[in-house]
């Protein structure tokens, strides 16, 4: 059996290793997030000077067949060059591409991490968002990483809405009280205009509303003092990403108007029977109506009505997000240090784990 790996270093041999970088993905059946066109949108967006810098790792069996592929990135961070996952800021779950049902697997997916330790080039492993499906896992089974991983003290959780078979109208009743605010909600948008919604077709334009929703959620950020990776630029990583889903046929777009004015968005992937709320945003105009509840709500009902079964509502900040779900993931995330930098990194920033103040090396958080 004969392993060959490769670091991917230019955009160019991104592009050229697609067509293997795919068959690989729909054998290992992963995430959007580890597709090919999701990391080359990410790659090809990012400011050329930010402050990831990319280093895709590839082992390759014989007749060309990808047999591993481990998106990551380096970035500094106080000084220190912190090795993590490419496409981290807009990812919700993380993982290697691994066929583990082919003989050579396993070996591919430890051979293409000794070759990230041998080319070397960080200090610090932080490696978050990691599943407890996730193919990652395979990596840590054998104790011959040359960089040696162990589960980190952060984590983060995904919440889900499993429709259990109901439709759009019944999952609405069995939503009670939060359901029957619906109404509520409509009515107070309705006394400021007409209220229209819509669940936009794959194919047709969204080139003005995502512009809205660009300026809708710059403007958010700037009013709370947040900052997003993806909107920087002009939102050129948000706009590669649902350049790319809209390719696929992926991207689904609902939209709440009063009037004439966008009152709130929603983009979301689908896959399969499943569909992940990627990115929602409103106008603060229409605040006392809960704009974003209500285009959330909406989009659930008609998910479950066009055969759903699960809506994931992915790594949410906004509790009240908590009142929908009905099933949740905890996400692991797992460290290891390369260089004496990097120990001495790795003991501060548990240390301020351990006294519950923020770390300073990384964050788990994927601010959209």
């Amino acid at each position: 059996m004969t392993l060959r790996t490769e670091i991917v270093g230019t955009p160019a041999r991104l592009a050229e290793i697609g067509p293997a970088w795919d068959a690989l993905w729909r054998r290992d059946r992963r995430s959007v997030f580890q597709s090919h066109g999701w990391i080359s949108a990410w790659w090809n967006a990012r400011p050329p000077s930010g402050a990831s810098r990319p280093c895709v790792a590839l082992c390759w069996a014989g007749g060309g067949r990808l047999a591993a592929a481990m998106p990551l990135a380096t970035r500094r961070r106080r000084g220190v060059r912190v090795l993590e996952w490419a496409a981290k800021d807009c990812s919700d779950y993380c993982d290697v591409l691994v066929d583990l049902e082919a003989s050579d697997g396993g070996a591919a997916l430890q051979q293409v991490w000794a070759a990230v330790a041998a080319q070397g080039g960080f200090d610090l492993v932080y490696l978050s968002h990691v599943r407890p499906d996730a193919a990652f896992h395979a990596l840590l089974e054998r104790q011959e990483q040359p960089v040696k991983l162990r589960p980190g003290r952060r984590t983060a959780r995904s919440l889900q809405v499993r429709s259990d078979g109901a439709d759009g109208q019944a999952w609405l009743r069995r939503l009670g009280e939060e359901g029957r605010n619906q109404g509520r909600r409509l009515c107070a948008l309705g006394e400021m205009g007409l209220v229209a919604a819509k669940a936009w077709e794959p194919g047709e334009p969204t080139e003005a509303v995502l512009k809205r929703v660009i300026v809708l959620k710059q403007q958010q950020l700037a009013d709370t003092g947040q900052g997003s990776s993806i909107m920087e630029n002009d939102a050129a990583i948000l706009r590669a990403l649902a350049g790319e889903l809209a390719r696929r046929r992926a991207l689904r777009l609902f939209t709440v108007h009063c009037g004439d004015r966008l009152a709130a968005a929603l983009l979301s992937i689908a896959e399969d029977t499943r569909e992940q709320v990627f990115f929602s945003v409103h106008d603060p105009h229409f605040d006392h109506a809960e704009p974003e509840a209500l285009v959330l709500i909406e989009c659930l009902a008609r998910a479950f009505d066009g055969g759903v079964t699960e809506v994931d509502l992915l790594c949410v900040e906004d509790d009240s997000k908590y009142g929908y779900a009905n099933a949740r993931l905890d996400l692991a995330s797992f460290v290891g240090a390369r260089t004496l930098a990097g120990r001495l990194a790795l003991a501060v920033g548990e240390r301020m784990d351990r006294a519950r103040t923020a770390d300073a090396l990384a964050g788990d958080a994927v601010t959209r």
